[in-house]
């Protein structure tokens, strides 16, 4: 659905993005919502910039819980962890200024 994002499950959310061994950006959405495009295309530049030093992931709330374990019931929104810790959530589109820091926190620049 999101060319160079990995689909994430419940199952494997902490492990690969909460806990994985690089920092991670995930994309929390429902199918079909018309801003879908907007946030990924905010993103989709970090993605070919720094994917080989961050992951990235979407997560279809409509099929998973996570998104609610972890309090967030705007879509889409996206989670920046790192070291198992939230470290930046954009529950609006945020500018690009806005997702540039918050890569820049998750590696430490």
């Amino acid at each position: 659905m999101f060319e160079g994002f990995e689909e994430l499950s419940d199952k494997d959310f902490y492990d690969k993005a909460m806990a994985g061994e690089k920092p991670a950006v995930v994309l929390l959405t429902t199918p079909n919502n018309p801003q879908n495009t907007a946030f990924y295309e905010a993103l989709v530049k970090y993605q070919k910039l720094y994917g080989d030093k961050i992951n990235f992931f979407w997560l279809d709330v409509s099929k998973h819980t996570s998104a609610e374990d972890l309090g967030v019931f705007s879509y889409p929104t996206v989670l920046y962890f790192r070291d198992t810790m939230e470290l930046d959530r954009h529950d609006y589109l945020p500018s690009e200024e806005e997702v540039e820091r918050a890569i820049r926190r998750l590696l430490r620049l």
